[in-house]
């Protein structure tokens, strides 16, 4: 069973309060880290019919135990148990006693804002990170944006084709039809399949709309069952009070690459050799890899891009405070000076002065004056 890097995190953030929520997408493993975190508790899963409605009808029932402790598994299905165990919580006052998970983020975070506010540390785990799910040891460039991250195609060595088509029949079927009206599941698939290809670039809501063939209202209906399902992810653009005219729509990317590839109809790791997608799908990956740093330690990711009108564009700028780290990602095997020129360009208008990093697809690992350059599996 491969550990985690969040349960760290989660022993630490969460002490003091008395529910601990692990969120993210269907399949990312939070009920396995529950469990391995929380052996010792009682274990509810709300996905199973019976559970579920003995949980709606009479939560006590269940719950019986005033200072027990328990996992709530999927818990957004019956939001009302919210309320039982804000009750209990708050008379037991005992840290971490309610452990819950879900994958439905806009329905959770609404009730849990309602019910729990202040009482719950809130966590996402998204599928594995490379470090996670391989250490130190160099896998082959297309395997792994071929593979994805997700647990089972990693511990079961499951053909991806076959998980990610099962992944997203499930998701369809299950999610799509739980959160929204989407009547059409063909065109939805259609729009899933758009989005896969525009996965690392600026992303324009009126040109994916006409392309989908459906108007812009529906459009941002479904980008957001897309971003509450954890599927995508919208990275915003870096501007100040700046003179240069700054690009202000977000990139939209992908959390997992193996779901792209799956969605461009990708089916064997030779075919993304000449690809014309491969840089969109490298940057996917590594911008993916940078959300699950944060992540795995309780944090919001503090990622934007900058992109000035004329063209200049630098990929990633990670913010701590009032200091900017650029970031360069790159496909290609072999380093070029030229790889630093936009973030030079990004340099003189900002005063940035902090060391810049270059995310490539080659070996070395190796340091300029001004700037880290560093292997996909460093």
């Amino acid at each position: 069973m491969i550990r985690r890097t969040l349960q760290d995190y989660i022993h630490k953030a969460g002490r003091g309060f008395p529910v601990i929520t692990i969120t993210g997408p269907r399949q990312s493993g939070k009920t396995t880290l529950a469990r391995m975190q929380f052996p010792d508790y009682q274990y509810f899963d709300l996905e199973d019919p019976d559970i579920r409605i003995a949980m709606e009808e009479n939560p006590k029932s269940l719950l019986k135990d005033p200072k027990g402790k328990y996992i709530i598994d999927e818990f957004q299905y019956v939001p009302s148990v919210l309320s039982q165990v804000k009750l209990m919580a708050d008379k037991a006052q005992i840290p971490n006693q309610f452990v819950l998970t879900g994958s439905n983020q806009f329905q959770m975070m609404t009730n849990l804002s309602q019910s729990l506010a202040g009482r719950t540390a809130i966590f996402q785990l998204l599928p594995f990170s490379y470090n996670e799910a391989y250490g130190d040891k160099k896998q082959p460039l297309e395997d792994l944006l071929l593979r994805g991250f997700y647990p089972r195609v990693i511990n079961l060595d499951m053909d991806p084709q076959v998980y990610y088509t099962s992944y997203l029949n499930t998701y369809l079927e299950r999610d799509i039809r739980l959160l929204s009206k989407v009547h059409d599941l063909n065109l939805f698939h259609k729009f899933l399949g758009l989005c896969a290809g525009r996965s690392g670039c600026i992303f324009n809501k009126t040109a994916l709309s006409n392309e989908t063939g459906i108007d812009v209202k529906t459009t941002t209906n479904w980008l957001s069952l897309l971003q509450t399902s954890y599927i995508i992810y919208l990275m915003q653009p870096w501007h100040a009070n700046l003179n240069k005219r700054l690009v202000k729509s977000p990139k939209l990317y992908f959390y997992d690459t193996g779901l792209v590839c799956r969605l461009l109809k990708i089916r064997e790791a030779k075919e993304l050799d000449n690809h014309p997608l491969k840089g969109q799908i490298f940057e996917t990956f590594v911008v993916s890899e940078y959300l699950k740093q944060f992540y795995n330690q309780g944090l919001d990711a503090p990622l934007y891009y900058y992109r000035e009108s004329a063209g200049t564009e630098v990929d990633l700028i990670i913010q701590s405070g009032a200091e900017l780290h650029p970031v360069e990602i790159k496909s290609a095997f072999n380093y070029h000076p030229s790889f630093l020129k936009n973030i030079a360009a990004f340099r003189k208008t900002t005063g940035s002065t902090n060391k810049a990093t270059v995310v490539y697809a080659g070996d070395l690992d190796w340091e300029t004056e001004n700037a880290r350059i560093k292997p996909y599996y460093n």
